[in-house]
C-alpha cells in the first residue's frame, strides 16, 4: 500500500522556495513521505496536485493577507506573500472536496478559519482586548516550549492525553471568532488567545496556533499529534486507493 503521500505547503517569493526542513523531516521521521506543493494560479494544476495527496501539511510564513477576510490593513501588519492566500485557500478547497486530513500549522489554522468566515487579529499586542496578554512571538530557540495552552474535551484532548500542554509559539496574528458550523476551539493559551481549533465533521481537520514539527523528537504531545495526522492519512490511503 505504501506510505500516505503528505502535501507540504511552501512560500514563493521573487526567485526562491522556501521551507523549514523540520515539516520535512517531522513527516518522513514518522512514516510519511513529503512532497513540497509549488504555487502556482492553474486551477487543473491545483486539482491534480491534491488529487495525489493523502494528506495536506498548511506551513507557516508570512501574516495572511487582510482582503481575504474583508478588512483593511492594520498599521501593525507584516508582509505577506502575494498569491499565497489565493492559492492556498484554492488548494483547501480541493482538499475539502476529497476529504483528506488536513492539519494547518500558525497561518494554516489561521487561513482554515479565515476560508470559513472565521476573524483575526490582526495583530494581538494592538487589537487584543483581553487581560494579561502573554507573548506569543516567543523570542527563545523555535522548539523551546514556552507558554501553556489548555485543552478543551475534542479530539485534540483524546490525542495528547491531557488537559494542559506546553507549546512553542511564533505569532503575532491569532484567531479571533470561529463559525461554530465548521470549527470548534479546542485549546486556548492562559489569556483566552485561541491556540487550536478543529473541524465539527468526520474528516481530521486541525488547526495549531504553534509547531509540533521543531519540538515532536523530545516532546510527546507534539510527537501523538503529528502520529495522528500521519495516521489519519494513512488510514484515507488504504480506503482510497
Amino acid at each position: 500500500m505504501g506510505r500516505p503521500i503528505i502535501g507540504i505547503t511552501t512560500a514563493i517569493e521573487e526567485n526562491n522556495m522556501s521551507l523549514r526542513p523540520h515539516y520535512i523531516e517531522a513527516v518522513t521521521d514518522l512514516g510519511g513521505v513529503p512532497l513540497l506543493l509549488a504555487k502556482n494560479d492553474d486551477e487543473q494544476s491545483i486539482k491534480e496536485q491534491i488529487e495525489v495527496l493523502d494528506g495536506l501539511y498548511l506551513t507557516g510564513g508570512n501574516d495572511i493577507n487582510p482582503s481575504t477576510y474583508n478588512e483593511e490593513p492594520h498599521p501593525k501588519l507584516e508582509k505577506v506573500e502575494h498569491g499565497r492566500d489565493e492559492y492556498e485557500i484554492e488548494v483547501i478547497k480541493h482538499a475539502f472536496k476529497r476529504g483528506i486530513p488536513i492539519l494547518g500549522i500558525c497561518r494554516g489554522s489561521q487561513l482554515l478559519n479565515s476560508l470559513t468566515d472565521g476573524t483575526m487579529y490582526q495583530d494581538l499586542e494592538a487589537q487584543y482586548e483581553g487581560e494579561d496578554l502573554i507573548q506569543h512571538k516567543q523570542k527563545s530557540n523555535r522548539d523551546y516550549l514556552q507558554h501553556s495552552v489548555l485543552i478543551e474535551g475534542s479530539r485534540l484532548h483524546k490525542i495528547v492525553g491531557t488537559d494542559k500542554i506546553r507549546v512553542n509559539s511564533h505569532h503575532h496574528q491569532a484567531n479571533k471568532d470561529v463559525d461554530n458550523k465548521d470549527f470548534i476551539v479546542s485549546g486556548r493559551a492562559p489569556d483566552g488567545v485561541i491556540e487550536a481549533l478543529e473541524g465539527t465533521g468526520n474528516t481530521f481537520i486541525m488547526g495549531l496556533q504553534f509547531h509540533p514539527e521543531d519540538s515532536y523528537k523530545f516532546d510527546e504531545p507534539s510527537k501523538k499529534i503529528l502520529e495522528a495526522f500521519l495516521s489519519e492519512a494513512q488510514q484515507f490511503r488504504a480506503e482510497k486507493r
